[in-house]
């Protein structure tokens, strides 16, 4: 992969043609799709998305979820519509004064090496999607949240996008080694065992494919009480993987890991050497 990064500035004006290809502004054109598809007032949408950081916090709380059973994590997002306004407030730039922009990378990084066949998963509200769509792959989109998922299907639909939806609660499971690249952005802290699940994505993956990801250490605390685990030291966590890291692609803000298929060997190898000289994750290369 290229060690070249994209600029700031590359990254926004992709996301802006993501998120508001009309020039109405991020926030009303994606108020406009929930509205359309919910059937609610456009104000009453917009209302919604600015309470829903507390919303969905709310919600958890008074869920009573078994952080530690993956059933029961699941089943909380399972028929919830209340995270598609938080996210639709996120990716709209509005929550913390700037757009996410790893999906960006993620599209742009397939753009340039030609990749075509794309897995987001943890489609959430489709903006990733949407994204690799626009990069010109064929995307999944597997998500555990049904509703959040026919939202995904009215989004794709409504550009023009053909629409490959994976409910994951009810079984539905990408192909194996089809893909040649798999995004997962903030979903791992939200699975109680992030090793089986990244082991899980790898079997997705086409020999040389990618994933791209983002790990947290450690649980984000009350404001986030959803995030229910953390990677810890993520490089000791995908030694135990098949999965390579590609530091030349690492920007702090995400991780692209390439899938070998004789990776854990050489994994097991380097997480020797790791030790050796006293080095992870959290002290860089």
């Amino acid at each position: 992969m290229s060690r070249s990064h994209f600029s700031a500035d590359e990254l926004t004006a992709f996301w802006r043609t993501v998120m508001d290809p009309d020039g109405i502004g991020p926030s009303r054109k994606v108020a406009m799709e929930l509205a359309a598809f919910t059937g609610e007032p456009i104000e009453q949408v917009e209302r919604k998305m600015q309470s829903a950081w507390s919303d969905f916090n709310d919600l958890w709380h008074t869920a009573h979820v078994d952080t530690a059973d993956e059933k029961s994590v699941a089943n909380f997002y399972r028929d919830q519509f209340v995270e598609a306004y938080e996210l639709a407030h996120w990716h709209a730039g509005e929550t913390f004064g700037s757009f996410p922009l790893n999906y960006a990378k993620a599209a742009l990084h397939a753009k340039r090496l030609g990749l075509r066949r794309a897995l987001d998963f943890g489609a959430g509200i489709g903006s990733g999607s949407i994204a690799l769509s626009v990069a010109g792959c064929e995307v999944y989109s597997a998500d555990v949240a049904n509703e959040l998922l026919r939202f995904v299907g009215h989004r794709l639909e409504g550009r023009g996008i053909a629409a490959h939806l994976l409910d994951l609660g009810i079984g539905q499971l990408p192909p194996k080694g089809y893909f040649d690249l798999i995004t997962c952005f903030d979903v791992l802290e939200h699975v109680p065992d992030q090793l089986a699940k990244i082991r899980e994505l790898t079997t997705y993956l086409r020999p040389g494919g990618y994933l791209f990801v983002n790990f947290y250490d450690d649980p984000i605390g009350e404001d986030h009480a959803m995030h229910v685990s953390g990677a810890g030291d993520w490089l000791r966590l995908t030694r135990k993987t098949s999965l390579l890291p590609l530091w030349d692609s690492f920007d702090g803000f995400l991780q692209v890991l390439q899938y070998k298929p004789y990776g854990r060997l050489i994994n097991f190898a380097a997480s020797i050497k790791d030790r050796a000289q006293g080095f992870s994750a959290n002290r860089g290369k």
